[in-house]
């Protein structure tokens, strides 16, 4: 049977698909001040907005009559006919917010008009009018939203904790305030302030207070016309580079957008300037013709339909590569704390030798394969690119050689429990000449030389105290699991600003940073102080990129995944370990060298790289053609 559902359940369906958290909440009542004409926003929540959110502002303000019928569904003021929705300037437009937001809250709303001497006041509750008074209040509109799903529990119990919710709304006011530079908005929270930007008119200023000056001393201006598109914003060149794409916000004529297209095209263009899984910062705004994109393809307006995908694609792409190239006389041949660049100081014909060169290509006949000549099988297998750990390689050849010599499978089963201890005792006797070996020195202040008898032996001093970093931080995990890792007290603490949502995603991580060797102090509303880092057995190269990588882990919610704990051990061993061009010691050079014949892969770093290349005095008298 078909019938008309009443007021009130079809309020309740509206709000499930317009407010889905506060954060929903925020970002109507926000877009409702903009399209008010205000200059000046204020949002208060407390307990992550559930308990309360406030938003003020110096709009224009509502007479009594609308801001009573402003609750009814489908009442708005941005448009009147289905032909308006072509030439749509306002940041709302469905007439649902207020309804929605007051079928699962208790709302108040204080209002005056420009130049009236009283206010109005309306109460809503439970979709219900309540009250409507005159009251005495500041010219504009003052929303306070109570008790957030407080009659409808089956929503309520998805709700996450407080910090959570309150980063989602500093996340979304971060990007209202980018949008909009010529507004001042100010976030607090439990009478903490959390965002304030100047309202100046002037993006990269906003930048700067939103995202710190490290980021907005590193964009680049963003400046393309590709008719009828107009792309501005800025951009920031490779050495500021994140884990992430966090801090990529996009906007349609002043309104954030998540575009399929847009992603694509900015990846594309960024592909030859950025590492792989490195992203830049970017903040951009298409100007596009009203009647060529459609708002109105999702409840939330997150997302929109361009008139022609590939122009949108073309001037994107074209404006960012664009923006880079006039950008890059800032980073050529900059090496940097964050960052560094590994040259190959080898000729053409050095280069064509295989940098397994040194492995011994002879083929063991399977019947002799035994765990002594373990070592030299995985050698002759092992390829970077797969990123396999010779441990798990070995392991694999035991097994399959015990399963060769007996027909018992389920004994076989055992054999996968061999121990890397075995393996790396292969290893050890395998580079235990290096300790003997003459360390001749370091050459580009980026790779160390060796000479052992005939052999001559070139080391990656990046690449190899990373691996060395990496196996004792990986061997402290796999062994003590749930202890936490030993730290190591930095001289001078290190200082990080950080946005306000990832300031709340720090607060509610602080246990687990604090596991990982990270003590870490809140120091004011955006600023955290690092104290700690965890224990390498030397000095902490670069700790507070170490830090932004944990954050960037933490937007991902890739931070406890089994699979991503590798991936951030090895960017803690990667910030921690001595860079290209850094000028060591004899005694750092030997010690080095002497840790490298200690571990599990003495052969590539953690990311797949070779850190050792050894050549024979043969090969060096052929290249010289003393031999033919």
């Amino acid at each position: 049977m078909i019938h008309i559902l009443d007021n009130i359940t079809a309020n309740g369906i509206a709000a499930g698909e317009v407010i889905e958290r506060p954060a929903s909440v925020v970002k109507e009542l926000i877009e409702n001040s903009l399209d008010a004409g205000a200059s000046i926003i204020n949002c208060d929540i407390e307990q992550g907005g559930i308990k309360r959110i406030l938003i003020s502002d110096n709009g224009c303000g509502m007479t009594p009559e609308d801001a009573v019928i402003a609750f009814e569904r489908h009442a708005t003021s941005k448009l009147s006919k289905i032909s308006d929705l072509e030439h749509l300037v306002t940041m709302g437009f469905r007439g649902e917010a207020l309804a929605s937001i007051a079928a699962v809250a208790r709302v108040n709303l204080r209002t005056r008009q420009i130049g009236q001497e009283e206010g109005f006041e309306v109460i809503v509750e439970d979709g219900k009018l309540i009250n409507s008074q005159k009251v005495g209040c500041p010219e504009g509109t003052q929303i306070t939203v109570q008790d957030l799903f407080y009659n409808v529990p089956a929503r309520y119990k998805f709700l996450k904790r407080d910090l959570t919710e309150q980063g989602y709304i500093a996340d979304l006011v971060t990007r209202l305030a980018l949008a909009r530079s010529d507004v001042s908005f100010r976030l607090t929270s439990n009478q903490n302030n959390l965002i304030h930007t100047p309202g100046n008119n002037n993006l990269l200023s906003a930048i700067y207070v939103l995202y710190g000056k490290e980021t907005a001393e590193a964009m680049v201006e963003v400046n393309y016309l590709l008719e009828p598109i107009k792309l501005s914003g800025y951009i920031t060149t490779p050495q500021v580079a994140r884990g992430n794409r966090s801090r990529q916000i996009v906007f349609v004529n002043g309104r954030s957008i998540a575009s399929k297209i847009i992603s694509a095209a900015i990846t594309e263009a960024c592909k030859t300037w950025f590492m792989k899984g490195k992203f830049p910062s970017l903040v951009i705004n298409l100007e596009i013709p009203l009647n060529l994109v459609d708002v109105n393809v999702h409840p939330q307006k997150t997302e929109v339909r361009f008139w022609d995908e590939q122009i949108v694609f073309r001037a994107v792409y074209h404006g960012i590569r664009e923006a880079l190239e006039s950008g890059s006389t800032a980073i050529k041949g900059e090496i940097s704390s964050n960052h560094y660049k590994m040259t190959t100081p080898l000729t053409k014909d050095l280069q064509e030798i295989p940098l397994n060169y040194s492995f011994d290509s002879k083929i063991v006949p399977a019947e002799k394969k035994s765990a002594e000549n373990i070592n030299e099988v995985v050698k002759q297998k092992y390829d970077a690119d797969e990123r396999v750990h010779p441990a798990e390689q070995a392991q694999a050849f035991i097994m399959h050689q015990q399963a060769e010599q007996t027909e018992d499978v389920a004994a076989d089963v055992s054999l996968l429990q061999q121990s890397e201890d075995q393996v790396q005792t292969t290893v050890q006797s395998e580079l235990a000449y290096l300790k003997n070996a003459r360390l001749i020195g370091q050459v580009f202040q980026t790779y160390l030389l060796l000479e052992y008898e005939n052999r001559f032996l070139i080391i990656d001093q990046h690449a190899a105290h990373e691996r060395i970093i990496y196996e004792k931080l990986h061997s402290q995990y796999i062994n003590n699991k749930n202890q936490a890792f030993k730290k190591q007290i930095l001289l001078q603490n290190e200082a990080l600003e950080l946005t306000a949502h990832e300031m709340a995603l720090v607060e509610e991580n602080l246990n687990e940073l604090d596991h990982l060797g990270f003590e870490i102090d809140i120091f004011g509303n955006n600023t955290i102080i690092i104290r700690t880092v965890p224990d390498t057995g030397k000095q902490f190269s670069d700790p507070v990129s170490s830090v932004k990588a944990l954050i960037d882990s933490l937007l991902d919610q890739s931070f406890f995944q089994e699979d991503k704990y590798d991936e951030l051990l090895y960017t803690v061993a990667c910030k921690a370990a001595v860079k290209a061009h850094d000028n060591l010691s004899y005694n750092e050079m030997k010690r080095i060298v002497s840790d490298l014949t200690e571990l599990v892969n003495p052969f590539h770093c953690p990311h797949g790289r070779p850190l050792i290349i050894e050549l024979s005095q043969t090969d060096l008298e052929k290249l010289f053609k003393r031999i033919v």
